[in-house]
């Protein structure tokens, strides 16, 4: 391979491909070229895929690339809204981003953890009363109750189902093609026309809210200028905090399902001691599973790396899910291994274990949510290891990787469902 050669061409055009093969398809034509970079087409734009720690650490370089507007105008207008702090860069971005990092103390995130708590307390006695129930769903409507509550957004009984069911198609229709695609647009649309209502209320004098809530801190921030954010924003920037908390179900699901799967990783985690062990299991977990697939971002200007010459315009694809199962980084990659992270000290591996992006929090689009989704599924955990009893029926729990964002298909049923003292959780298994 001679000096300032382009990276090699996996094909011509490739959006079908990639929607019809959703989580592997950049691994597979990595492995297929042996490299860790490819050029194709997507949606006609000429585009770089990237897979790997080394291509993570450059698709995070600053001078290289840019976020702005980089996001495909489908997500745009579905899962991430136009105008957030996923589409921005410089000033605008770090701006933002500050807003999300003051709602991340301890304490806040505490305060939120006890809210699910509160929700999932008033949920059980539903569970209790019902001969099986699907995990993925109600850990949805629970989640939802409670970022609202913690955001400072109003949500009455008779709101949550609906804006549960809003914030599920953003998730799940953002990647979608066709009706479920158009769904997920009416949702977006839909909360956020609400928001900026409650929004437009709250500046107006006629509604309270607490100052330290995310509700006050976005609608009353000013920038440099003294310029507060627009409406449309201040809801784009709600919906930014409390969608990605809903998502975080999916991770919680998959960390029960890894516990069926596995049972001496259950017996490891049943003991009050475990705390070391579950920081592991969480760990691993984040990794094996099939969360957000991709990240979007385009060049700034031409740069020469590893012999290949990258070029200023091209859009950039990094693959979030090949990079946590890249065979050149992860032993058995394919494998669930909560004692691989005995070794690791993910902290230095910024860009290898990237299942909310990587590099730093404050000043790269590395997710500051990422705190709370460990501390979410440290708690699914700890209900499902040592507070509740319950049965996993006969069901299909096939995760498939075709389907964009993945999910068990059963979505997990539980039945026989009870709250039992701590440290003596039970679980019967059917085969």
């Amino acid at each position: 391979m001679g000096c300032n050669s382009e990276p090699p061409v996996a094909s011509r055009e490739c959006t079908l491909s990639l929607v019809r093969s959703g989580y592997p398809y950049i691994s597979a034509q990595c492995d297929r070229l042996g490299t860790n970079l490819f050029l194709s087409r997507l949606r006609l734009k000429k585009t770089l895929f990237m897979r790997g720690e080394e291509a993570a650490e450059l698709f995070y370089n600053d001078e290289l690339f840019t976020r702005e507007n980089a996001a495909p105008k489908r997500l745009r207008r579905t899962l991430f809204g136009e105008g957030g702090v996923q589409g921005l860069e410089g000033e605008a971005h770090r701006q933002h981003k500050a807003l999300f990092l003051s709602l991340m103390s301890q304490s806040r995130i505490d305060a939120l953890v006890e809210l699910v708590e509160h929700y999932w307390q008033l949920r059980l006695s539903y569970w209790e009363s019902q001969a099986s129930i699907i995990l993925l769903d109600e850990l949805h409507h629970i989640l939802c109750r409670a970022a609202c509550a913690w955001c400072g957004i109003p949500l009455h009984n008779v709101d949550s189902p609906e804006m549960t069911k809003r914030l599920v198609l953003m998730i799940e229709g953002g990647a979608a093609i066709g009706p479920k695609h158009w769904a997920s647009r009416r949702a977006r649309h839909q909360t956020e026309n609400a928001l900026i209502d409650l929004i437009k209320q709250y500046r107006e004098g006629l509604r309270d809210v607490d100052p330290l809530l995310p509700f006050a801190t976005f609608a009353d921030f000013r920038d440099a200028q003294g310029k507060p954010l627009s409406k449309h924003v201040v809801a784009v920037e709600l919906i930014n905090v409390i969608r990605p908390i809903v998502a975080v179900a999916r991770y919680m699901v998959f960390a029960v399902m890894a516990m069926h799967e596995h049972p001496h990783c259950r017996e490891q985690l049943s003991h009050r001691e475990s705390g070391h062990y579950r920081r592991h299991f969480i760990q691993e977990v984040r990794r094996y599973y099939p969360f957000f697939p991709f990240l979007a971002a385009r060049i700034k200007k031409d740069v020469t790396w590893n012999g290949y010459h990258l070029k200023r315009g091209w859009q950039a694809i990094l693959d979030i899910y090949g990079t946590n199962h890249d065979p050149h980084r992860w032993d058995t990659p394919d494998q669930f291994r909560p004692e691989r992270f005995e070794q690791e000290k993910t902290d230095l591996h910024r860009f290898a274990m990237i299942p909310q992006g990587g590099s730093d929090h404050a000043t790269q689009h590395r997710c500051p949510g990422e705190w709370i989704t460990l501390a979410l599924i440290d708690l699914a955990v700890n209900k499902f290891a040592q507070q509740l009893s319950y049965n996993v029926p006969p069901q299909d729990l096939t995760v498939d990787l075709n389907v964009i964002p993945a999910r068990p298909r059963s979505g997990l049923i539980l039945s026989a469902t009870r709250s039992v003292s701590p440290f003596k959780a039970k679980v019967e298994e059917n085969s």
